[in-house]
């Protein structure tokens, strides 16, 4: 069998590392590599500012909770707190727990199935999970499918011993640590303990609640002490929760914009959905419920999981590839179990078999969508965020390093910069989440013009300096009083945000200086900077 960890191994190793080498060689010679998207400096922003100053923010005081995971927060706090400041800790930690995942899913098909299923897995992982893309954004996202394709070894595990105590603390204890990596890990809390409920097994399932809520429950504590919310910032900008009073109106809200009408469900769980649907429904036809809700713990849990995710998360940007790994490794034993019974029925072609093998085929083909998708980005994004986000934290750092500057892509100006950051979105400043929570209710124009207002007060009252953003994201038109000075514009984006940031000088005698200094400064040549007449 082992040839299949090692064919897993390979396959991996070569994709990830073609794109590694690729996106790394775009890069002016000489130069260390950048990830692929602009997040992971945040991560290590709040990480440096922990571990040295003992704040829980992307500047140097305060407490700002930017960060969506507080197992990769503190992870990379205790790294630097040991060894020192380096920015290749998350690459680090991605690159082995992807190699941990992968050993996990062989082990898992493995102690579980049999070669049928290891060479699904050799076609299937890598495109269906994108794992290797998320190694290389250097998020917690290869974390988190570590730990989940862990926990679904240890539920099947607990299944077949029917949770013995020995392997119910071993579940125990990876449940922890998936409720501390993204506070996503919410929704397999909680269908985990559900699927506990449905065996009727009561107290294990409760203790799943407590071993999975426990830490979100403390951290969120801490996090209103300091000022801030029960949730991240991201969490609670980013969540997709209806803003209505009307309970029945809000449920089919979610499930319109979650499910129905949303294309990102169609692409990723629509098909894996129906194979499972199809199987299950010809295995438990004629038998008792109570044994559907014995045997399946497992699929129970990850379906589950997964239709909360899309009611209340995004099934896009990298954020649904825990639940796409998840859904995987339960759906490839079906698929091996249905071509086993397909070539003994010698290929017969009833209705239950044709909807198995189109689901199949458009599952394999959204597979390769999805490969496809990712591979522009894979090689061209670290030459993106070099050009843009890098650019921008070199100039800012080089001539306002201390000084309060405003922006609203935040991770590498956070840290490597110095200055005094406040993002106009809200990720990094709690002042701009908490405005964005208690207003969001109003009409959009009445929002947009007041949340304009409020920017342009506290930009002013707390003197700041210049700011540097996408004009597309600032509420309404960027007020007059805000003097455009230059743009950048960088080419072939597939990473940035907008490919056109713009300086702004906030008041007229600042207007000179960063003129002054746009023109000092050694702006990489691939980046067009054009400077505005000014009047």
């Amino acid at each position: 069998m082992k040839k299949y960890l090692y064919a897993l191994l390979l396959v991996f190793t070569a994709v990830t590392g073609f794109y590694f080498f690729y996106s790394w060689s775009l890069l002016p010679p000489g130069e260390r590599f950048i990830y692929q998207i602009d997040d992971p400096y945040i991560h290590m922003a709040i990480a440096k500012n922990f571990a040295l100053n003992g704040v829980w923010s992307i500047n140097s005081g305060g407490f700002d909770s930017a960060s969506s995971s507080i197992l990769y927060t503190l992870l990379l706090t205790s790294l630097i707190k040991l060894f020192g400041i380096w920015e290749f800790y998350p690459f680090v930690i991605n690159v082995i727990c992807g190699y941990l995942a992968i050993y996990t899913v062989f082990r898992y098909f493995k102690d579980f199935y049999g070669a049928a299923e290891l060479k699904w897995a050799i076609a299937l992982l890598l495109p269906f999970s994108l794992l290797y893309a998320m190694v290389l954004i250097s998020m917690e996202h290869t974390v988190h499918m570590f730990l989940m394709v862990l926990a679904i070894y240890f539920i099947h595990k607990n299944v077949e011993s029917n949770f013995q105590t020995k392997d119910f603390i071993k579940l125990l204890t990876v449940v922890f640590f998936v409720s501390i990596v993204r506070f996503e890990s919410m929704f397999f809390t909680a269908s985990l303990a559900f699927a506990m409920f449905l065996r009727k097994d009561f107290a294990k399932g409760i203790l799943v609640m407590v071993t999975g809520f426990s830490a979100i429950v403390i951290f969120g504590i801490i996090s209103e002490i300091h000022g801030g919310y029960f949730f991240p910032n991201s969490v609670m900008i980013k969540g997709s929760l209806p803003s209505g009073n009307n309970i029945v109106e809000n449920v089919v809200t979610l499930f319109k914009k979650g499910i129905f009408l949303n294309t990102s469900f169609y692409k990723c769980l629509f098909f894996p959905f129906v194979i499972l649907i199809v199987y299950l429904t010809g295995k438990y036809r004629s038998k008792k419920i109570n044994l559907f809700f014995k045997n399946e713990t497992l699929m129970i849990t990850i379906f589950s999981m997964s239709i909360i995710h899309s009611l209340f998360a995004f099934l896009k940007y990298r954020y649904e590839n825990y639940v796409m790994i998840s859904v995987l490794m339960v759906v490839i034993p079906v698929i091996s179990a249905f071509f086993k019974r397909f070539n003994e029925e010698k290929r017969k072609l009833n209705i239950a078999n044709v909807v198995m093998l189109f689901s199949l085929v458009m599952m394999t083909v959204f597979s390769l969508y999805r490969f496809q998708f990712m591979h522009k980005p894979s090689m061209v994004s670290s030459k993106n965020i070099y050009e843009q986000q890098v650019e921008m934290s070199r100039f800012l750092g080089k001539y306002y390093r201390g000084q309060k500057v405003a922006a609203n892509d935040i991770g590498a100006i956070s840290y490597y910069s110095g200055v005094q950051l406040f993002d106009i979105v809200g990720l990094g400043s709690t002042q701009v989440a908490k405005f964005k929570m208690e207003n969001k209710k109003l009409p959009r124009k009445v929002f947009d013009e007041k949340y304009r207002n409020f920017l342009i007060n506290y930009t002013a009252k707390n003197n700041f300096v210049i700011a540097v953003i996408y004009p597309e994201w600032f509420p309404g038109k960027t007020p007059a009083s805000w003097i455009p000075v230059a743009s950048w514009k960088i080419q072939d984006n597939k990473a940035a945000a907008i490919d056109r940031v713009v300086f702004y000088a906030l008041e007229p005698e600042q207007v000179k200086p960063l003129q002054q200094n746009l023109m000092k400064f050694d702006l990489n040549k691939n980046v067009e900077q054009w400077f505005y007449v000014l009047k």
